[in-house]
């Protein structure tokens, strides 16, 4: 999970090192649920969420700490809210998150947690009382015919039979609830960089959740695998590679990338975050996409592309992770 990056003006030619950072961070980003699915059989899921940020902010935090002793003054004024953010956009985003992959197809995961811009639409329109344009209101519903497409997993008899897993529920949560952190914090934001704000809300979502539910799940006699023994495995190379690859390198090529184009220029970058799910999920988990989910996927990219490029503000930040 990044913080949305400040709108910047961004005119010219876009330097070459930003586009590489900014299709790594879609890249890394796509592969963080082919890599916690390839994993939920043998870690269990709060293990994976409190290793995942404990390794991430143990690299994190000593590059973000001279911006944060710079910036200590606006952190003491925003500290209720930046606890706030972390609990909902870290925390329990990244619970509903890995959820979902531990329980539905990553490819499913994929496509409905890309679908952030559309709920941010949403709660705009519905909390912020925001009039959505003809082309925002067509994306939408684009995209949410895609969603449908996707869940329906290809059932040639349509909805009967239609199936709304746990792990699909838990995914469309992700995505509302880091619509709702995305929104909030376009609404009002917090005068700090965003490499500051991802480490205090990283922070903040650790303390807040992540320790609580490793602690609650340790007391009723769960077992860590990850923790068992010196003994390297691939569980517990998959976790390393989750907290020091999606989760640290993504937000910092995002920072960097989105800083340098803008994050009106730099968002489009992301809609081949799913598209590397679907790839990886596809080739290295054996995931089958069917036709139905093809298309599914295609109008959901298609509904995001209308619907944000229809306007500027909030619905133009990209989700992360």
């Amino acid at each position: 999970m990044a913080a949305p990056v400040t709108e910047v003006a961004a005119q010219g030619k876009a330097p070459l090192s930003a586009i590489l950072a900014l299709l790594a961070t879609a890249l890394l980003w796509g592969s963080n649920h082919a890599a916690a699915r390839a994993i939920h059989d043998a870690l269990p899921l709060p293990s994976l969420v409190f290793w995942r940020w404990a390794i991430a902010l143990a690299l994190l935090l000593p590059i973000a700490l001279p911006g944060l002793l710079r910036e200590r003054s606006a952190i003491r004024r925003n500290a209720g809210r930046i606890a706030l953010l972390g609990l909902v956009g870290v925390g329990l985003f990244s619970v509903c998150l890995y959820a979902g992959a531990y329980l539905s197809p990553a490819l499913e995961v994929g496509l409905l947690n890309a679908t952030t811009p559309i709920w941010v639409l949403l709660i705009a329109a519905f909390v912020g009382r925001a009039r959505p344009r003809f082309a925002q209101i067509a994306g939408i519903l684009i995209a949410m015919v895609g969603v449908t497409l996707v869940l329906m997993k290809g059932l040639p008899t349509g909805l009967v039979g239609f199936h709304f897993g746990a792990g699909n529920l838990f995914s469309i949560a992700a995505a509302v609830l880091f619509a709702f952190y995305t929104y909030s914090l376009g609404q009002n934001p917090i005068g700090i960089s965003a490499l500051s704000l991802t480490a205090l809300t990283a922070l903040a979502g650790f303390v807040l959740v992540f320790c609580p539910v490793y602690a609650m799940f340790l007391c009723l006699g769960g077992q860590d695998s990850f923790t068992s023994g010196l003994r390297v495995e691939p569980v517990k190379l998959t976790v390393l590679y989750i907290a020091a690859g999606p989760t640290l390198l993504g937000n910092l090529f995002w920072i960097y990338g989105a800083e340098r184009v803008g994050a009106a220029r730099a968002g489009p970058f992301l809609y081949f975050s799913p598209l590397a799910t679907v790839a990886l999920s596809a080739t290295l988990l054996g995931e089958t996409i069917t036709p139905m989910q093809m298309v599914g996927g295609a109008a959901i990219l298609a509904g995001l592309w209308i619907s944000t490029q229809a306007g500027a503000g909030p619905a133009r930040r990209a989700p992360s992770q």
